[in-house]
């Protein structure tokens, strides 16, 4: 039966050109490190559907961005931090936001892979509508339905419809009036186990399905902010600090270590519409990967994974001894110490094994999945970077100069107190490359260069029970993405 689903789920996918057809080089591959994963692993398939989510969220976005001209202020004007919040896996990263008179309350995914904002209405009768918050007259008597404008989105699973509409919002202490959103009256069965109510879209405005302005340009015209910038960090719960903070409008200087001046900046691509800038190269244990050239990335705190073309992925997992793959999803020791650096510019950001190592496949916990996996999202193979990479930097986003810029996070605590740990170095070798370290008592140790070689085995895993915790949790992911990558299958009237 889980075979004919996914037989169906990728024939449905590609009737609504939801899904980029992918098929690997193999002459680009080592056979010995291919083997068949049967379709009934539950863990897979979740896999394989986050993995879709992804494609189909920039299968069709194109068109360059357009500079901002924003107005002349007086002095700079921000949000302030607001308190980002997570699931106890950190799958999705939202905002609690208030809606209408009533001041009802939404939990709403950061994404900025897309632009529009929407919540559930409160006229929709689907499953999922029944188990979230929803909005309607009842909730607000300010609220406003253009009913001759309205929006379709076809999603690899599923579809969200609706109208847009027009309220005002509000989160700390700021209020927006009379911002247009989308309200949707149908939204598919497969977002009812999700912590998150809807989407506050942070992508450039031309990437916008709605054709409304978006969240920013609403907070921009309305004098809440001074600039297109806004700056994230977001936490690790497994570290049991739950500080992580976005400031619309400017940055928090007290969340990076070295303050504002230590953040590194980055150009942003201005052919497209997406947050994609250049990197450089890998680093694992000190060994360039060497990816001639460098790839494009797109930086997307609405995934959870890193999405790379699948011949990228088998160079890299090659330097981490003991990996297995079947081409697209790769299987690392889930004691491996590798230590992962992506090098932007001269500048190297390490990863934690925290957050490139997913649950375990096996029943002996020897092997997990590793969350960078093999699939192109864009057809110009450029990388998908998500919160796997987001969560070890403070990033930032300025739209008016065409930059992201990263920094090393400085972790809030709101219940307790803790020390963070001493200060990071930036010591540059001989070739004047400057690694950015993680501190703090809660990352691990800087990992030693390894004498090992990579390691291409043959052995196919042994998959743990499909009961397991660990399953139910890759379903929960998988399928959330397919509603916060979207942009690319929409239907506009």
């Amino acid at each position: 039966m889980r075979l004919i689903i996914v037989t169906c789920f990728v024939v449905c996918v590609d009737q609504i050109n939801a899904f980029i057809p992918w098929r690997p080089n193999t002459t680009d591959f080592d056979p010995s490190t291919l083997h068949s994963i049967e379709p009934s692993s539950n863990a897979i398939r979740r896999h394989e559907l986050r993995i879709a989510h992804a494609s189909a969220k920039f299968d069709r976005r194109t068109g360059a961005r357009k500079p901002f001209s924003p107005l002349v202020r007086r002095e700079d004007k921000t949000s302030g931090p607001v308190d980002l919040y997570s699931d106890s896996n950190d799958i999705s990263y939202w905002i609690n936001v208030n809606f209408g008179s009533s001041g009802k309350s939404f939990r709403l995914v950061v994404d900025t892979g897309s632009a529009d904002t929407w919540i559930p209405s409160a006229e929709c009768k689907s499953k999922s509508c029944l188990v979230h918050r929803t909005f309607g007259p009842d909730d607000s008597s300010t609220l406003s339905v253009t009913s001759d404008k309205t929006f379709a989105i076809a999603y690899a699973s599923g579809n969200v419809e609706g109208s847009v509409a027009k309220d005002s919002l509000s989160f700390g202490s700021v209020v927006v009036d009379e911002m247009e959103f989308g309200l949707a009256n149908m939204v598919s069965d497969d977002f009812t186990n999700f912590p998150v109510d809807g989407i506050l879209g942070l992508g450039f405005p031309s990437a916008s399905i709605l054709k409304v302005p978006t969240f920013l340009e609403s907070l921009i015209s309305r004098n809440i902010i001074s600039k297109h910038v806004f700056g994230a960090y977001l936490h690790r719960t497994a570290d049991n600090k739950n500080g992580g903070t976005i400031t619309f409008g400017g940055i928090d200087g007290s969340r990076i270590e070295g303050g504002v001046e230590a953040l590194k900046y980055y150009n942003v691509n201005t052919t497209t519409s997406l947050w994609s800038i250049r990197l450089s190269d890998v680093v694992l244990d000190g060994k360039i990967a060497n990816f001639q050239g460098g790839r494009t990335v797109i930086i997307d705190t609405g995934t959870a994974l890193i999405l790379i073309p699948p011949e990228d992925a088998l160079k890299l997992h090659q330097f981490i001894p003991g990996t297995k793959s079947n081409g697209e999803t790769f299987y690392i020791p889930c004691a491996t110490d590798i230590s992962l650096q992506f090098q932007f510019g001269s500048d190297r950001y390490q990863i934690s094994s925290k957050d490139y190592i997913g649950d375990p496949v096996d029943p002996n916990q020897e092997l997990c999945l590793s969350l960078i996996v093999g699939r192109s999202v864009v057809r110009d193979g450029a990388w998908l970077i998500g919160d796997v990479f987001l969560r070890n930097v403070y990033s930032v986003f300025d739209m008016e100069n065409g930059k992201i810029g990263f920094g090393l996070p400085v972790p809030a605590v709101r219940v307790s107190s803790s020390t963070a740990g001493p200060t990071p170095t930036s010591t540059p070798t001989s070739e004047q490359v400057n690694i950015v370290n993680p501190t703090g008592t809660n990352l691990p140790d800087q990992i030693t260069n390894s004498t090992s070689s990579p390691i291409r085995t043959t052995t196919a895993p042994s998959l743990a029970s499909s009961n397991s915790p660990a399953r139910y949790l890759y379903q929960t992911l998988f399928t959330l993405s397919l509603f916060i990558m979207h942009s690319a299958l929409v239907l506009t009237f």
